[in-house]
């Protein structure tokens, strides 16, 4: 028989009756069995409750961690685009400058066929990427 250590204890009217109606719930013969039986169910539900929090911890900081990453490939993609962008934009400028160009005729006034076909090379070229990078494996 394990050891046992009795006390005297004052608590509030309705925690008493949560006592008892939790020894007759329970079938247990003293209410020093119910307050036993509650410190256990405590110590498992705090000890859960420890282990849901250190599984969520775990699980944010991965899918942190993953986004992370993400947003860093996104990232160095759209700085490579701007780069060649402004890379282009300047060409364009110093030819219009060495030949004295003053004005332009936009794609909106006139769309020449040329046009069309690098649309849709550039378009098939994205695709193209955008397939291989689907589907390599992770």
């Amino acid at each position: 028989m394990e050891n046992k250590y009795q006390f005297r204890a004052r608590i509030r009217n309705v925690n008493y009756e949560y006592l008892e109606d939790y020894q007759i719930n329970n079938d247990y013969n003293t209410i020093g069995e119910a307050v036993d039986a509650i410190i256990a169910e405590h110590r498992e539900l705090s000890k859960n409750n420890w282990s849901l929090n250190y599984i969520t911890n775990v699980v944010t900081s991965q899918v942190s961690k993953g986004v992370q990453a993400e947003v860093k490939k996104a990232m160095l993609g759209i700085n490579h685009a701007d780069r060649n962008t402004q890379i282009l934009i300047e060409l364009v400028q110093g030819f219009m400058q060495h030949y004295e160009v003053e004005g332009i005729i936009t794609t909106e006034v006139h769309s020449p066929i040329f046009m069309k076909e690098v649309e849709r090379l550039v378009k098939e070229r994205i695709t193209k990427q955008k397939q291989k990078k689907d589907s390599r494996v992770r």
